[in-house]
Parts: C-alpha cells; sequence; structure tokens
C-alpha cells in the first residue's frame, strides 16, 4: 500500500486498484485527492456549468446536466478514462468534450445529436468518464442542497 507520503491522501491506497495505477503510472490523484482537496471541481466547473447549461437552454432539464458533465469531461483528470484509454483516449475525450462547448453546448441547436456522437465515439474506443460522472451527481446534490430541493 501507498503511504500518505507518497499519495495525495490521508489514507493508504490498495496498490491494485485502478485509482492507484493512475495515480502511479500519470500522476493522477483521482477521487482521493479530489476528496482530500474540498471537490473543488463541483464547486469550479460543475456547478458554474450546471447554471451555463440551464441559462444557454431554457425549460430543458436534460441540457443543464450534459452541459456540466461535459464540463468536468473537458476538464477532470479522469482516472477511469485514463484506466480504459490512457493518455490517449483521455486526451481524446478531453478535447472532445471541449469542442461540444466550444461550439455552443447544450445552446446549440443540434446539441442532442452531437452529444450523441460523442457518446458513440467513447463506446467504440471503451471510455467511460466515470469519476466525472459521479462529479456530476455530486454537483447535483449539492445544488439541490444550495436551492433547498433537498432539506438540509
Amino acid at each position: 500500500m501507498l503511504t500518505s507520503d507518497e499519495a495525495p491522501s490521508l489514507t493508504p491506497v490498495p496498490l491494485h486498484s485502478h485509482g492507484s495505477a493512475a495515480l502511479r503510472q500519470y500522476g493522477a490523484g483521482g477521487a482521493r485527492a479530489e476528496a482530500a482537496a474540498g471537490f473543488p471541481s463541483i464547486y469550479e466547473i460543475g456547478l458554474p456549468a450546471l447554471r451555463l447549461g440551464r441559462a444557454l437552454a431554457p425549460g430543458d432539464a436534460a441540457a443543464a446536466p450534459v452541459h456540466a458533465c461535459f464540463a468536468l469531461i473537458a476538464a477532470v483528470r479522469d482516472t477511469n478514462l485514463l484506466h480504459r484509454g490512457g493518455s490517449e483516449g483521455a486526451r481524446y475525450a478531453t478535447e472532445t468534450a471541449a469542442a461540444f462547448l466550444s461550439a455552443g453546448g447544450v445552446g446549440a441547436s443540434d446539441w442532442r445529436a452531437r452529444a450523441a456522437l460523442v457518446h458513440t465515439g467513447f463506446v467504440a474506443r471503451r471510455l467511460s468518464p466515470g469519476g466525472c460522472a459521479d462529479l456530476l451527481a455530486m454537483t447535483l446534490f449539492v445544488e439541490a442542497l444550495e436551492t433547498g430541493a433537498v432539506p438540509r
């Protein structure tokens, strides 16, 4: 096991987990580092992108979470992407998500078709942004807490 001196967390990291392999091979801290830092990706990327997605596509309940998901994929070093696709696969995912956002994200009239094409490309490459999906779920939960949709 790695100790806290060797990993960006305060607890031992199992040597044979996908996260610890990504840490050793790519220097990506993963979920442990995100948690230890106070989940900055939720507050700095997820929530602002969720709000922007709502502004770009008012009344479309699916749009804002999709926009936030793409923003997270474009910005976060997802250890599941690294595990499944290596540096090349993670770079593909990051660049593809960034291109989706640059083309207007969910504010573009064809966003659903473009999102489906991204999905098809990810499936063909066996890429799964599982870490970003977890961050998206947490982003939605934090927003629900902030708006009172979930009682504290």
